[in-house]
């Protein structure tokens, strides 16, 4: 039997953790019935409620911040809506981004495939997505160009850097469902697991729900290869 994966606790106070997520870790149950971060989480706490502020795919790495109680689950959700809670992601992707970007576009979501897809106009059931990019370093890997890229999120949709990246023609490595012919021939070349996105959550910051005080928290990329 297999060792179930579980989270780095970063902080924690009455009110409410924070943690680093690793990769192939659920951030809730799913039909798989696969040990999940809310598992763990209710384990840590002793009690049923979890308060998840906002989620990881299972294939993403990195910080989340986590209620205890019901009152910080509420504030620390109106920060995610009114903006003042801020992430942060780093992620390694396909081709070379020579300038710092903001990307808008229309995504829709497939509930039945768990499959996203983006236009670059509104249309109707479409959410709007908006993010800002970043340029951390370029590199050259088996002759292809990559880059580390930073992304600040305005909005929160479901596989949202993912579906983004590839519609602006830079797929996350490791990404097999949205990735483009060369991306996934690069990933495969570097031997990337099938169970891993080179995409982690790198920072978090916001006010404290009950004291106000601003909280900051930042965690490197790990090294993918």
């Amino acid at each position: 039997m297999n060792t179930p994966l579980i989270p780095n606790l970063i902080f924690e106070d009455t009110h409410l953790i924070v943690v680093s997520k690793p990769s192939g870790l659920l951030s809730q149950g799913e039909h798989t019935g696969d040990f999940s971060l809310v598992d763990w989480a209710r384990e840590h706490f002793g009690r049923h409620y979890v308060g998840l502020i906002h989620r990881l795919d299972r294939n993403t790495s990195g910080l989340m911040v986590i209620a205890k109680r019901t009152k910080s689950a509420q504030r620390l959700t109106q920060s995610l809506q009114d903006g003042s809670l801020v992430r942060k992601y780093q992620a390694w992707v396909w081709g070379s981004l020579t300038q710092n970007q903001k990307w808008t576009h229309w995504l829709t979501k497939n509930e039945k495939t768990n499959e996203v897809s983006a236009s670059r106009t509104a249309r109707a059931g479409a959410k709007e997505a908006q993010l800002n990019v970043e340029m951390i370093r370029a590199e050259v890997r088996h002759s292809q160009p990559i880059t580390l890229a930073e992304y600040t999120l305005q909005t929160g949709r479901s596989h949202q850097i993912r579906v983004q990246s590839a519609i602006e023609g830079h797929p996350l490595l490791g990404d097999s469902k949205y990735g483009s012919r060369e991306s996934i021939r690069l990933s495969e070349a570097l031997a990337f697991s099938p169970n891993r996105l080179a995409l982690h959550s790198c920072h978090l910051s916001f006010p404290h729900p009950m004291g106000g005080e601003m909280l900051t928290f930042s965690e490197a990329m790990p090294a993918l290869f």
